[in-house]
């Protein structure tokens, strides 16, 4: 994962963003939710923000254990 693909800006290097939190699956328990966070190996999805660009929140969607990314969109405002 050199790159990441801002959905206002167009892809950047990594750099650019800044990772913030990864955000729990709504499928777990209380408790996962709450003290892990991964829900699992395969899928991870995490709240980055493009610091050195746009300065927008993004929801990106990856594997944990390759780091390849599955999917980004914009985060909306109320989920922050």
């Amino acid at each position: 994962m050199n790159q990441l693909q801002c959905p206002f800006c167009g892809p950047r290097e990594l750099q650019e963003f800044e990772f913030r939190k990864t955000r729990a699956n709504v499928t777990t328990s209380e408790f996962s939710k709450v003290y892990l966070r991964v829900d699992s190996v395969d899928v991870s999805v995490e709240h980055w923000q493009h610091v050195q660009g746009c300065r927008a929140w993004l929801l990106v969607e990856r594997n944990p254990s390759t780091g390849a990314v599955l999917g980004i969109e914009a985060l909306p405002a109320v989920m922050r």
